[in-house]
């Protein structure tokens, strides 16, 4: 595509403060476990209305601390949707626990809540709804299944940064024990990599703090029996720490992420405009009182034939889709673990309907111009 215009599904944006702000650490006497991951940790907690946050190296990082902030172990089983990135359920592999997959409600490619108790065994432990594009689960729903049968809520937040319930937003907790949150280039903020854990508890935020650096806790004690600088390593952790460089683009990008929510919204309400009463594909529903973030905007086509032609033909245009996701079931990995797509055939059906378009704050109105003509162009000449 060598001298063409192309529009990518998705986009960091970084500007003159942002790389500023990663200078001052660069020249600063801290690069690691310095001051800036925890002013990051106050400003982020603060902006999702949750009471603490731990900051990681990744979101798959997050899931996995999630998970052992809630005693996940080897047996365990968590129910969550095939319709995630795998790091969702690889996460459970990681302590030895099991992923059970839920199919899907076709319509919001979000996990079907009707089909959950279901799933439930004595082995379940957590239940992890992925608030799919940003889009939330129905988490009143969810929660109180979980409090009858006595379960965990970890969310897979890592698409909904923004996204709220009834004006409460994700990342609160009102609804779960722990919600995780992604800051890859391509989700509304970006610290190169990272993610973040969100919890209630302040005695959960302090275990985080341990596990993600090798299990050891560094506070000073008043008996000290080897050293001046004694510390011990409690339970076996990782070595998930965020850098201060990254945090510092962090704190930089939350000052804008008001902004980039807004202009979010603002291209994807132009898209539910222009594409309304298209015949070649629907669109995935807001309803009412549920705040949608807008990470992705997936296009449901009538056929999975339709929505490969459609990807040629706007590849061909310069406008770069992306199809979300593979169903974690259907990856060669977990099937040779004994899953199969065939467990939950809506999924697999969502799969090869589904077509992410672009959608980032620094696209221009030309740019989001283009992709809906490029889009009603592909879509006429599928019918």
């Amino acid at each position: 595509m060598k001298g063409k215009k192309t529009i990518p599904y998705g986009k960091q944006w970084i500007n003159e403060a942002d790389i500023e702000a990663a200078v001052r650490v660069l020249k600063s006497d801290f690069l690691t476990q310095g001051e800036t991951v925890p002013e990051f940790e106050r400003k982020f907690a603060a902006a999702v209305g949750a009471k603490n946050a731990a900051a990681v190296s990744s979101g798959t990082a997050a899931l996995h601390i999630a998970y052992m902030l809630m005693e996940l172990k080897p047996g365990d089983e968590i129910i969550t949707t095939p319709i995630t990135f795998a790091a969702t359920a690889n996460a459970a592999l990681y302590t030895g626990a099991k992923p059970v997959f839920v199919d899907i409600d076709p319509e919001t490619g979000l996990m079907d809540v009707n089909k959950i108790e279901a799933a439930v065994t004595p082995r379940t432990k957590i239940i992890v709804p992925v608030h799919y594009a940003g889009l939330p689960c129905d988490m009143k729903a969810i929660r109180d299944i979980a409090d009858r049968r006595g379960l965990k809520v970890v969310e897979d937040a890592c698409h909904a940064l923004g996204a709220a319930i009834d004006g409460e937003r994700i990342g609160s907790c009102k609804y779960s024990d722990a919600a995780v949150f992604s800051f890859h280039p391509v989700k509304h903020i970006t610290t190169g990599e990272g993610g973040a854990v969100a919890m209630e508890s302040l005695m959960l935020r302090r275990r985080a703090g341990n596990l993600r650096s090798h299990g050891i806790d560094r506070h000073f004690f008043a008996d000290v029996p080897d050293s001046p600088c004694y510390h011990e390593m409690r339970f076996l952790g990782n070595n998930y720490r965020m850098t201060e460089i990254s945090a510092a683009l962090g704190v930089s990008q939350l000052d804008r992420l008001d902004d980039f929510l807004e202009r979010r919204r603002e291209i994807a309400s132009l898209y539910r405009e222009s594409f309304r009463g298209e015949e070649a594909f629907s669109m995935q529903p807001e309803p009412e009182g549920f705040r949608h973030a807008y990470h992705l905007f997936p296009l449901i086509f009538k056929t999975g034939e339709m929505r490969d032609k459609a990807y040629r033909i706007l590849k061909d245009t310069g406008v770069i889709c992306q199809i979300h996701y593979m169903p974690v079931n259907r990856h060669p990995y977990y099937e040779n673990m004994g899953y199969s797509r065939g467990d939950t055939p809506l999924a697999y059906d969502f799969y090869r309907r589904e077509l992410s378009i672009p959608i980032y704050p620094k696209m221009t109105e030309s740019d989001a111009e283009f992709v809906v003509r490029s889009v009603k162009e592909a879509a006429e000449a599928l019918i």
